[in-house]
């Protein structure tokens, strides 16, 4: 049982979700699948990858190599801290560089508003610990909401899966005794309140 709380925690891990929904985006809509050529889209796949994942890991390791943080699970909030803000700087490079590409706005509006996201996580564990794997399944959530309201694509049954698979990871979170449960709601509402909110906010804009 516990090899699988935690291999569900590691597949579910945050870091993860930017290239989940970056695969959604490219594979959700015939536009996006058209508009964005197959180069691009390998263009994409490695800026997400390293910006959300290969440099918050490398900062990680560098700080755990230096003794700055105990774990790599970083299971108490001071530790946090650091990881936090380099993922935020290392999320700002990357939607630099996607901005720069001639590419449908959507992709720039995915990762800032996963920046938004880590913001707030960076914001919240100042002066409580937050769960970081349901902000992230909360924003993976609200950007299929968002895209589905933008595009008029039916993703309920997405929707449903994500819910569910939700459901499982807040449960392997609570198992693992690795938060509250005021910790994981709070987690899931900020990431799809923030998410989805910039998703609603450009439909604003193209109104």
């Amino acid at each position: 049982m516990q090899r699988l709380t935690q291999l569900i925690s590691v597949i579910l891990h945050p870091l993860f979700m930017p290239i989940y929904a970056t695969w959604f985006l490219l594979n959700a809509s015939r536009y996006l699948s058209f508009a964005v050529s197959e180069p691009m889209q390998t263009v994409i796949y490695i800026i997400v990858l390293i910006t959300t994942y290969i440099l918050p890991v490398i900062s990680s390791l560098f700080l755990y190599r230096k003794g700055v943080i105990k774990s790599l699970e970083m299971e108490s909030r001071a530790e946090r801290s650091l990881p936090l803000f380099a993922a935020i700087v290392s999320y700002i490079a990357g939607l630099y560089l996607l901005s720069k590409l001639p590419l449908p706005r959507i992709f720039t509006v995915m990762l800032s508003g996963g920046l938004a996201v880590l913001i707030a996580a960076f914001l919240i564990n100042l002066k409580w610990k937050i769960s970081l794997h349901m902000l992230g399944i909360g924003g993976l959530m609200g950007l299929l909401l968002g895209f589905s309201d933008i595009f008029h694509v039916n993703v309920i049954i997405l929707v449903m899966l994500t819910a569910i698979v939700a459901g499982l990871l807040a449960a392997v979170r609570l198992w693992r005794n690795a938060h509250s449960p005021a910790q994981i709601y709070v987690g899931f509402l900020t990431g799809f309140a923030v998410q989805y909110g910039y998703f609603w906010g450009l439909e604003r804009l193209q109104e």
